[in-house]
């Protein structure tokens, strides 16, 4: 992670929840909760968890801002970083439904000038094993980035990034998670659609399933209210407040901005398949193979992790990290917003609000 600090005296945690529901079940989902935030100092942590029949379970635990002692807010407006990624390839897996287009069509049909483009398919890109470089891994990126945190980027120009280091390996070779995949599918839709990302998601996506909170903006305010993004020294739990990035950073593979409520919308949705259908939604989870890079997932299939048998994804950079996950067994679902993101002495890829939701996912398998 890149490593970008403000000096900000750390602040107490204040474990105290928002909602008070002390039923055995309730009382075992704060125990978990409450255990991660306390081994990782966590500033702030608003989660949820659903389970059909049951009553919703929602509560939002610290500060959303550390300094001021604000209360983490359960309506916060979170960057949900990488879960755009399932959003992207949902758009991607609709055309496909829609005949626009096939898992099987060539990049250079859409996108020309990547290196191997004539040979990785939509498919590829799509399920991290297209030998594509990750442009946010580039020193000349993260140059630009360094001095200037809302400096603005074009998709051609992350692409571009990513072009002199590529390909890493044959299309299909390996698995490799690379966040330019990604923007390249955003690329994919914009041109097969005549529609902007943002128009596309909304008319598919977003309107349809009422996420009236979410959105794919392209400039730098989070609309209110939205937490102080951290970064946490997990040995000691010192915090130091991070800056807001330009969403363009991460374009497609990790712009998108929602809530807490929308995000448990997204689980089901992004779970139980109903915006692809269910041969697509199959084909989704059957093409995933062995995660072996980026961040933790047993298996990463189209657009999608899999964890514990669980469908959905993390998303994490800058001071916000993100989790949601369906359970294709009891249809239950599980999301975590948490606004810190560790220091770089942690361990890799290490994701506060997985970590909470695989506590949870604990709790619920152990019922």
């Amino acid at each position: 992670m890149l490593a970008i600090r403000l000096l900000l005296v750390g602040c107490a945690l204040s474990l105290a929840a928002c909602v008070d529901d002390t039923t055995p079940e309730t009382t075992r989902y704060d125990t978990a909760v409450r255990r991660v935030i306390s081994q990782y100092h966590l500033p702030g942590v608003a989660v949820s968890v659903r389970v059909p029949g049951e009553t919703e379970w929602r509560q939002a635990y610290g500060y959303g801002d550390v300094e001021s002692h604000t209360p983490m807010d359960l309506a916060n407006h979170f960057s949900i970083r990488s879960v755009t990624k399932s959003f992207t390839v949902t758009l991607i897996l609709q055309l496909v439904r829609d005949h626009a287009i096939s898992l099987e069509d060539k990049l250079d049909k859409f996108v020309p000038g990547v290196p191997n483009g004539s040979i990785i398919t939509i498919a590829d890109l799509a399920g991290m094993q297209s030998g594509v470089f990750d442009y946010s891994g580039t020193p000349e990126f993260l140059a630009i980035l360094e001095k200037d945190l809302s400096h603005a980027f074009t998709d051609v120009q992350l692409v571009g990034y990513a072009i002199p280091y590529s390909p890493r390996f044959a299309p299909g070779a390996q698995y490799d998670y690379s966040n330019t995949n990604t923007v390249l599918l955003g690329m994919i839709v914009e041109k097969v659609t005549g529609q902007t990302l943002a128009q596309a998601l909304a008319q598919r996506i977003l309107d349809p399933l009422g996420l009236h909170e979410t959105s794919y903006p392209q400039s730098v305010p989070l609309p209110p209210p939205d937490p102080t993004p951290y970064e946490v020294a997990i040995a000691t739990g010192a915090t130091e407040r991070l800056p807001l990035v330009n969403p363009t950073v991460f374009s497609a593979a990790g712009a998108m901005v929602s809530t807490l409520d929308d995000m448990q919308a997204w689980a089901a949705a992004l779970g139980d398949g109903r915006l692809i259908g269910a041969e697509l939604q199959s084909e989704r989870v059957n093409r995933s193979r062995a995660a072996t890079s980026g961040p933790h997932y047993d298996r990463y299939g189209l657009g999608l992790g899999i964890t514990r048998g669980w469908w959905g994804h993390t998303g994490e950079a800058l001071g916000l990290q993100s989790a949601v996950f369906y359970d294709p067994t009891t249809g239950a679902t599980i999301a975590v917003l948490v606004n810190a993101t560790p220091s770089s002495d942690a361990p890799p890829f290490l994701n506060f609000a997985d970590e909470i939701f695989e506590a949870l996912a604990d709790v619920l398998a152990s019922r």
